[in-house]
């Protein structure tokens, strides 16, 4: 495991930076010793929270700016996404149903299910108009 890091991203809230938070995020995730499968469970959860903030926080507006700070603790990675977009606790939103999802043949939808199968802890405040999404992955014991 590597020592105790930070690292902060800020770029525009477009989906064309997703590339770079998922760069960003999977060389920090590597350097911290993740596998590449656990790695990328990070990744694609910070990706999808990101993407989630872009379309429905800010509505597409490429305006505005996504702040991302990874901390590093003990075996715990820890991303953290700052925007000034709508106010969406993740953790309150309900899980489909997915028999009756796959039943109606739905498409989309399931980013928030994603997150929550992909990250070991989340947390949300929302104060004086910002939004403090934080996923926390911990590294697997060997």
């Amino acid at each position: 495991m590597a020592e105790e890091f930070k690292a902060e991203l800020t770029i525009q809230s477009s989906v064309e930076q997703l590339e770079s938070i998922r760069n960003f995020v999977s060389k920090a995730a590597e350097a911290f010793g993740f596998e590449e499968r656990d790695g990328y469970k990070i990744v694609l959860a910070v990706d999808e929270a990101c993407s989630n903030i872009i379309r429905h926080g800010y509505g597409k507006n490429s305006d505005e700016k996504l702040h991302i700070v990874i901390q590093t603790a003990e075996n715990r990675f820890i991303v953290t996404v700052n925007d000034n977009g709508k106010s969406y606790d993740i953790r309150t939103h309900p899980l489909p149903d997915m028999e009756a999802y796959l039943a109606a043949k739905k498409s989309g939808g399931l980013g928030i299910k994603l997150i929550r199968s992909l990250v070991d802890e989340i947390e949300y405040e929302q104060s004086n108009g910002e939004n403090k999404l934080v996923l926390t992955k911990r590294l697997p014991a060997r």
